[in-house]
């Protein structure tokens, strides 16, 4: 009678760890309801805008993001960009509001496509120098479609095409490729 109760015991553990591993590879894949990330894009070039070429710049985004619901996200940035080129350096600060879809296409890789708009305060961050309010505000709208690679369950790396316009009397557009680090719990 006692081998009977170790083997019920047995295969009751069994079922409950198999049960147990199982629910934590399907609630820790990235993009699952409730999850935050912690991520900063980053995006360096000797780059071309439709205002002029041969300019350098670096743009830092720290962020957060919080999927409402599967695959659904929300979230908001710090923004630094420095130009740097013919004549002084001029920077910015940044804060944005974004919007993100996760789509996973393996098991460690996803795109996670975002769409976001951005308000800079400071030097008019070529080539977005907005002429149509205060030359210290520039607003941004930004597309960004980083392919991320999971690395490890909850760290990420990726990078993607970035495609931004800056709002005025004039339509300004720049493309670049961008890069982010990042991980989520």
């Amino acid at each position: 009678m006692k081998a009977n109760n170790w083997k019920s015991l047995a295969a009751v553990a069994g079922v409950m760890v198999s049960a147990s591993a199982g629910a934590q590879e399907s609630s820790g894949s990235f993009g699952q309801e409730g999850q935050i990330v912690i991520s900063t894009d980053a995006s360096a070039s000797l780059g071309y805008s439709t205002q002029s070429s041969g300019l350098g710049y670096i743009f830092l985004e720290p962020g957060a993001d919080y999927f409402l619901k599967k695959n659904l996200s929300v979230g908001s940035g710090l923004q630094v960009r420095a130009l740097f080129g013919e004549g002084d350096t001029v920077a910015a600060f940044g804060l944005n509001g974004r919007v993100g879809y996760n789509i996973a296409l393996s098991e460690r890789v996803s795109v996670w496509p975002k769409g976001q708009v951005s308000l800079y305060i400071g030097d008019p961050v070529l080539p977005f120098a907005n002429q149509a309010i205060n030359a210290d505000v520039t607003v941004i709208l930004e597309g960004y479609a980083p392919f991320l690679f999971h690395v490890t369950p909850h760290f990420f790396v990726g990078g993607g095409p970035r495609l931004a316009f800056g709002l005025g009397d004039e339509v300004e557009v720049n493309f670049s490729v961008a890069t982010t680090i990042g991980g989520y719990f």
